[in-house]
């Protein structure tokens, strides 16, 4: 499997590179990143009269995006069981800010389209720049963890990556690499973007944004394929311990000494901080792999989010760990 994963990148980075585009651009639009803002944009599709309520709601988003900036961009309608909906309706109305009152007569009424890496200045301009669609019935800020997030990362589907004035997607697997197609049939070009697609293989794969949540049950082996991407021995996290050497917490207190102030750690030992970093491992999930030959050293980042004192909005930090599958310990490397 460490061959195979392999295999994908190396296809995929060829693919792009067909098209002009380097895999390393893109790290923004599939990473995140825990200064970057992400929202859930919810329409009423009640309210709109075209069966096809996706071409109406990318007419007036795709207008919105500052001309070069990276996003992954997901959507879907929110899909429930009839004897959830109220679980739907509190995660919706605890996390939604609405721009009109809206009767909530069945979760599947609302299409939700997802956007990453984005700025609280890029948030404020698709809000406002919607606010007057009746169709629109607003946002929510799903950059921290909540019930709503939660519930959107078991529904939403990729449809597209903006790199800059590039739209890419995925197209039939029986179709050359050497062909472009916008599959999602919004009209990209008639705002001034580029379609250009990959093999649905390579896209899905390698390509498609994984919208943060808690590791539950089954889902644990995503885990498990992300160490093996920089590992050809993958093992549970659940047993690792975490390791934060003496030195390395003294560098932290004097050179991230703003980071972890904000989370009130100043005071943290490298006991307590190691147990705080073995709590939220399975809180989020792994990104950000890598292997460095030179150190033979294989490493992940994960957000830790910590709530604030006083309440407000928690603190996200990011911890970059060594995998040391031989002794399932994890090395603390650096922590802002």
């Amino acid at each position: 499997m460490f061959r195979e994963i392999q295999y994908l990148r190396r296809s995929t980075e060829e693919a792009l590179a067909l098209k002009g585009i380097k895999y390393a651009d893109l790290k923004t639009a599939l990473v995140p990143d825990r200064q970057r803002k992400e929202m859930a944009l919810v329409f009423d599709r009640n309210a709109i009269e075209d069966n096809w309520y996706g071409l109406p709601v990318f007419r007036r988003i795709l207008p919105l995006f500052e001309r070069n900036s990276n996003h992954s961009v997901l959507v879907g309608d929110y899909i429930g069981e009839q004897n959830v909906q109220d679980v739907l309706f509190m995660a919706m109305q605890g996390a939604v800010v609405l721009t009109r009152d809206v009767e909530f007569q069945h979760s599947s009424q609302f299409f939700v389209v997802y956007i990453n890496n984005l700025t609280e200045a890029m948030m404020l301009k698709f809000h406002n720049g919607l606010t007057n669609w009746n169709a629109y019935i607003g946002y929510a800020d799903a950059t921290y963890a909540s019930r709503f997030k939660l519930l959107l990362s078991t529904m939403l589907a990729n449809a597209f990556l903006k790199h800059r004035e590039v739209i890419i997607q995925g197209h039939e697997d029986d179709r050359p690499n050497t062909e472009d197609v916008n599959m999602c049939g919004y009209p990209f070009a008639d705002y001034g973007y580029t379609c250009r697609s990959i093999q649905g293989h390579l896209e899905g794969t390698m390509l498609s944004y994984k919208i943060e949540r808690p590791v539950y049950g089954t889902f644990a082996v995503d885990t498990e394929f992300g160490l093996n991407a920089i590992s050809p021995n993958p093992q549970p996290l659940e047993h690792f311990s975490v390791e934060v050497e003496e030195a390395k917490l003294g560098y932290l207190k004097s050179a991230k000494s703003g980071s972890l102030a904000r989370a009130g750690l100043e005071l943290v030992t490298s006991a307590e901080l190691a147990a705080l970093i073995r709590s939220k491992i399975s809180a989020s999930y792994i990104y950000n792999m890598s292997y460095d030959d030179t150190h033979d050293v294989s490493k992940f980042n994960v957000i830790i989010e910590v709530p604030t004192m006083g309440g407000g909005e928690p603190t996200r930090l990011l911890a970059a760990l060594e995998y040391k599958p031989e002794n399932q310990s994890l090395r603390l490397i650096t922590l802002y």
